[in-house]
Order: C-alpha cells, then sequence, then structure tokens
C-alpha cells in the first residue's frame, strides 16, 4: 500500500475459503469429451484442500486438511487481546489504526495499531507512538505474530523492536481461538521499556554520527552488500543508485533538522525502512528492515559507548562500499 494513501482495515478483510482440490481421475479418449463431458473426469484429492482469495479466485497455498486457517479478521481480534495485555485492560478501546501493508495479491498483511496515550519523545514536539504489528499470511511464508514498535508521529518513520518478543498459545478453532489466547511478553512492565526507549532517544542525540557515514552506516544496519560488479549490471545497479540517492536525500534533510547525531542516524534508518526503493517487491521488506532498525538501536549505543570504538573498524568496508558508489557516480 502507498505511504501516501489512508490505510482501512476493508483492504485486508477480504473473503477467503478453504476450497477442495480434484484431480483428473483417468485420461479420456478426445471423442468421450464431446460425448461424456469432462464432469465424469475428475476425483476429489484427499486430505489436501486449497486457500483461495473467494474474489478473485488466486489460489494462496495448497495444504493439508488439518491446516486451520487464520482469517485477518480472527487475527485482528487476537490482537486487541495482545493489545490489552501489553497497554492495561482498557487500551483495546484506545486502538487507533496507523498502517496497513498489503501486496497486490492480498498473500499477506501487516496492520499496525498505535496506543497515542503511550507517546514519548525527546521534546514534546517531537513524539514516537507505540504500536502493536499484527502480521499474518494466507501462503504460509509469515506465521501469525504480534510485534512491538515505535514510530515517529511527525513524519510517521516506524521501527520493531529486536529483542522483545510477544508470545501466545490459544485453542486452534474459530470458535475458541479469540476466547482462549492468552499472550506473555519477553518484559516485565510497558512502562519500563518505554522508559528505557525514551532514554535511549535522548543518549542518540549526544552521539556524534559524521553526515558523510550515514550511508555506510545505514548499509551496515540493514546489511546492503554490494561491489563493482554490482553496479555495473543494468537492473541492479539502478536498484542500487536508487537507494544511494533516496539515503542520501534522508541523510541531508535529518542531519540538516537535528544535528549529525545518532538521533539523525535513527531516523533515516527508520523512514528508509518505512519507504524503501531499491526492492522489487517493497511491501516485503518493510516489516524485516523495521525489526533491523530496532536491533540496530540496541546494539549501536553500546558499541560507540565502547573506549575502543573506531569507525572504520565498526562499518567493516561498507566505507569503501560507499566510495565505490561515489565513484561509479548517481
Amino acid at each position: 500500500m502507498p505511504a501516501s494513501d489512508k490505510p482501512s482495515l476493508k483492504q485486508v478483510l477480504f473473503p477467503v475459503e478453504e476450497r477442495p482440490i480434484f484431480q483428473i481421475a483417468q485420461t479420456p479418449r478426445q471423442a468421450d469429451l464431446f460425448t461424456q463431458g469432462t464432469a465424469a473426469q475428475f476425483e476429489q484429492i484427499p486430505r489436501f484442500k486449497a486457500i483461495v482469495d473467494a474474489e478473485s479466485g488466486h489460489v494462496f497455498a495448497v495444504v493439508v486438511d488439518s491446516y486451520a486457517l487464520v482469517p485477518n479478521a480472527i487475527a485482528i481480534d487476537l490482537g486487541k487481546q495482545c493489545f490489552a495485555t501489553i497497554f492495561g485492560a482498557d487500551a483495546a478501546d484506545s486502538m487507533e489504526l496507523f498502517n496497513v501493508v498489503m501486496p497486490r495479491k492480498r498473500s499477506f498483511c501487516h496492520v499496525d495499531f498505535v496506543y497515542r496515550q503511550g507517546a514519548v519523545g525527546p521534546d514534546p514536539r517531537d513524539l514516537w507512538l507505540p504500536f502493536l504489528r499484527i502480521t499474518n499470511s494466507y501462503n504460509r511464508t509469515r506465521p501469525l505474530r504480534f510485534d512491538l514498535g515505535f514510530c515517529r508521529g511527525i513524519c510517521k518513520n516506524g521501527m520493531v523492536f529486536g529483542g522483545q518478543t510477544i508470545s501466545y498459545r490459544y485453542l486452534h478453532t474459530y470458535e475458541s481461538m479469540a476466547r482462549s489466547a492468552e499472550f506473555r511478553t519477553s518484559f516485565v512492565r510497558w512502562g519500563d521499556l518505554s522508559a528505557a526507549f525514551l532514554e535511549t532517544l535522548h543518549n542518540l542525540k549526544r552521539y556524534f554520527v559524521p553526515r558523510a557515514l550515514i550511508f555506510p552506516l545505514v548499509c551496515h544496519a540493514f546489511g546492503i552488500r554490494f561491489g563493482a560488479t554490482d553496479l555495473a549490471k543494468k537492473r541492479r545497479g539502478q536498484q542500487l543508485r536508487e537507494m544511494y540517492a533516496q539515503i542520501t536525500e534522508l541523510a541531508d534533510h535529518y542531519c540538516g533538522e537535528l544535528g549529525e547525531n545518532g538521533y539523525a542516524a535513527l531516523n533515516v534508518l527508520t523512514d528508509f525502512a518505512s519507504r524503501p526503493l531499491g526492492y522489487f517487491s517493497p511491501d516485503a521488506v518493510i516489516d524485516s528492515l523495521q525489526k533491523k532498525s530496532g536491533e540496530w538501536i540496541d546494539a549501536f549505543p553500546a558499541a560507540i559507548k565502547a573506549n575502543s570504538f573506531d569507525w572504520d573498524r565498526y562499518l567493516d568496508g561498507y566505507i569503501a562500499q560507499a566510495r565505490l558508489m561515489e565513484e561509479a557516480g548517481t
């Protein structure tokens, strides 16, 4: 979904069905096709079924008949219970839809709900809102899961906590799923986690991060590796140049607004993670990039505070990679 579009739950609440699968029972003679028709030539395949988009007819997956489909509507109901577990019993009534990410074939979705009452920030004019991400898929590429993150209110940059987990269990039937759900978090209290995040934001403002190192830092955080061979390829080279141009523009913007520091670097990371260029399917990588942003915010402060910290060692070849991009031109 384009970032400029207003999200709507209607996008993800489309009908999905479980349908039987048939195979050709025998190889009919061509003459029989005209005299007998084709209906009698097929038989149902036992122990398997198809998960189908009821509106388009697109088949998401073929699964065994014991597979329990979790519709997006049920996933969101479970998310409301998870929301209450994290933020308090009355918080579910304050859930506000923030964002929906779903590819055109609708095979998976990420649905984010923010909790405005839990906003924190280094400045009253610069608040970060906690959000709960509900992830579900119909093609079995992503298990049902719930993740906690923060988004910057004034620009919707998002990150998902790297080291915090939300586990759950429930009886896997439509009737009992939502009623029987039990959620557990790896953190004891939401207030403690929120306070630690706010302290990290303040600390990031104190760490000097040169503007010239923002691009290699982003590549380091997201594991983006390339060489001269990649730049020489038409399609891959174009993707890398688009990525470089976007990150350069973001670095200029945030360093100009916030200064050359770790907080500006965080905003470049989370802005790019939320609206990435240079990927074949941006929707498919947003969740992964936002989680890597969360991992970076955990790891970077510890690394830069060490007496032995050195940018060349920390970025480990990414600086040379950035020079290669500059020499190749954009």
